[in-house]
């Protein structure tokens, strides 16, 4: 109950973006689930959490929806831990408190919280894994069409699945056809999580070889951002790292970086599925971070999630001994202190999110919706310049609400991430088009900008200034909104 009360207090302080309501607009405006199969193409991501939201959307247009749920998912989780995972009381009520577990996958509605649902299920089912091998197989396909660092964490599990198979049953024609089970059943849901994580030709969010750099220099410091999650303690915290800022050379980011994976590896190596799981898990994300998509703090928490797995799955098996009555080699006991210290780090990293998502404000999008809503304009037409923030407004402003891009002309609630939006519109094109467009409507037009006009541009005739709201923590979540009288010549151009 604990847990509920913290990460219902965060969920609600904290303000939805975009990114939380572009997967709800998916669903909300695809009339069938193969719909949103096709819609949500260009993000790059599996379509389950889209599926799920896409059965609420057929209850409400709401949102707030989607956030009861995804508390609901989120405390269910460490309801699982607290029953069946083989830890201490310790370890069991700190995971319910760390960055990841109450701020992170549960404030934010994102998919990544129902992946670490499956993960912990599928850890409770490990030990009986070859006995239900459908039951097995199905849980590692829900893990892996949540979203794709948790098919990368699917991989892994089904790597450490076939090593420790092949390593127990040398004769390989004994007891295949369980294994068999739930390899091809996880299979199955990688190819079509990957599939659908492929992106389109002309899609502009990731394509192999072209991720960029975070401000951490190299992907392997993606596994102290994951297993040591203490952000700055200021208004820029999200997906920062206090210790990674704090440690001006790359170099020694770096061999901190290498030094706490093979610590990590040490400690769980008295079990090899976990290890094997685990190390591979970190080797296919930290690729995936370096070559395709570099993420956020969320994806790189799925190094967390698959250390978590390792260390439930090792401290199930009795540590070995030479001889009964011995002292437990290092290696035994490196594991309950590893662990207990990656949970203790991470509780006061979810403490300085929920106090600063709670002080500031993080997204402006509800603001301006309340803004628009308060002055009759929910159902006006709206010119979004840029296009991809504006989904924060519009996902709250009704069941209908939706923009125009002046850079491709074509309505929208949720972005597609295509190359002909790359271009930049002055702010006179942008005004210029919100004026032919108001024309051919015969109505004049809410600009929502994400950024100030020109003063000269305000002119209280053609252009009136309505409102700004500019505090947001996402920066390209401030918005200005203004009224653009519509031209009385469709074909005019602003001077």
């Amino acid at each position: 109950m604990s847990h509920l009360a913290v990460a219902t207090f965060a969920t609600a302080t904290h303000e939805m973006w975009r990114d939380e309501l572009h997967c709800w607009l998916v669903a909300r405006d695809s009339a069938t689930p193969w719909q949103v199969v096709r819609e949500r193409a260009y993000d790059g991501q599996p379509p389950l959490w889209y599926w799920l939201l896409w059965l609420l959307t057929r209850v409400t247009w709401h949102p707030e929806l989607m956030r009861v749920v995804h508390v609901a998912i989120a405390t269910s989780a460490v309801l699982v831990i607290a029953r069946f995972a083989p830890f201490g009381r310790a370890p069991r009520a700190l995971f319910a408190f760390g960055y990841f577990v109450a701020y992170e996958y549960a404030a934010l509605s994102r998919c990544y919280g129902l992946a670490l649902f499956f993960a912990v299920i599928l850890c409770a089912n490990h030990e009986r894994r070859f006995e239900r091998p459908i039951l097995t197989g199905c849980l590692l396909a829900a893990m892996a069409l949540t979203t794709t660092v948790a098919t990368l964490v699917v991989v892994a599990y089904c790597v450490a699945l076939i090593a420790d198979w092949m390593a127990t049953d040398p004769d390989l024609r004994t007891r295949w056809t369980r294994p068999a089970t739930i390899a091809a059943l996880a299979a199955a849901a990688t190819l079509a999580a990957g599939l659908c994580a492929w992106p389109p030709s002309d899609s502009t969010v990731a394509h192999i070889g072209r991720a960029p750099e975070m401000p951490w220099d190299f992907a392997p410091t993606r596994v102290v951002a994951a297993l040591m999650a203490i952000p700055a303690p200021n208004f820029f915290f999200w997906n920062s790292n206090a210790l990674l800022d704090a440690i001006p050379i790359a170099g020694l980011r770096f061999a901190l970086s290498i030094g706490l994976f093979a610590w990590a590896c040490f400690a769980l190596s008295r079990d090899r599925f976990a290890v094997v799981l685990f190390g591979t898990a970190t080797v296919l994300l930290v690729l995936l971070f370096k070559e395709v998509y570099s993420g956020s703090v969320r994806h790189h928490g799925f190094i967390f999630v698959a250390f978590l797995m390792g260390a439930w799955i090792a401290a199930g098996k009795a540590p070995r001994a030479a001889q009964a009555g011995q002292w437990r080699t290092l290696r035994d006991r490196a594991l309950r202190p590893t662990l207990l210290a990656v949970l203790i780090l991470q509780v006061p990293g979810a403490a300085i999110a929920i106090a600063f998502d709670a002080r500031y404000v993080f997204s402006s999008g509800k603001r301006a919706a309340d803004e628009l809503r308060s002055r009759g304009l929910d159902h006006a037409l709206i010119v979004a310049e840029v296009d991809f923030p504006a989904t924060a407004m519009l996902g709250q402003l009704g069941p209908r609400a939706i923009g125009y891009s002046p850079r491709t002309g074509r309505p929208f609630s949720f972005v597609k991430w295509t190359a002909d939006r790359l271009w930049e519109p002055t702010d006179e094109q942008s005004i210029g088009f919100a004026q032919r467009f108001g024309a051919s409507h015969g109505q004049d037009v809410v600009l929502v900008m994400n950024r100030p006009l020109l003063p000269p541009l305000i002119d209280g005739t053609r252009v009136v200034r309505l409102a700004e709201k500019y505090d947001s923590m996402i920066e390209e979540e401030n918005f200005y909104i203004y009224r653009v009288k519509r031209a009385t010549d469709p074909e005019s151009r602003p001077e």
